[in-house]
């Protein structure tokens, strides 16, 4: 059955579903979790278990990522990083079909493990 092409649509895929999806693939990387926590980013202690904070615009093809992430102590920041920056490509390129996909990164902090060292008391 032939096409009439003045009745094939576009699809188009809001920023936010970007933004999203570059989000959840950073936070499949160990040791990588939200830059912080509560209503409006305040109250609340940073939390390494939540999602990253994620901003992604489009133009075409290509997809600009901006994260915003905190990562445990003493991970490696730049293998953590390299290791975000390739999940979110290959999760944009797969599930969206970017073209060409560049990732920002900023360590708003780290996470150090809890110690005993908190629950000691100077005399």
């Amino acid at each position: 059955m032939a096409t009439n092409s003045a009745t094939v649509g576009v699809t188009t895929v809001n920023n936010q579903i970007y933004s999203k999806i570059a989000a959840k693939a950073a936070s499949k990387i160990p040791g990588v979790g939200a830059s912080s926590g509560g209503l409006l980013q305040l109250g609340k202690p940073r939390d390494i278990t939540g999602k990253p904070t994620a901003t992604a615009e489009v133009l075409g093809g290509a997809v600009a990522v901006e994260l915003k992430v905190g990562i445990r102590y003493p991970l490696s920041l730049q293998q953590t990083c390299e290791a975000i920056r390739q999940q979110v490509t290959d999760e944009l390129v797969q599930f969206l079909g970017a073209s060409s996909v560049q990732v920002d990164i900023d360590v708003a902090w780290l996470h150090a493990a809890s110690t005993n060292a908190e629950k000691r008391r100077l005399r």
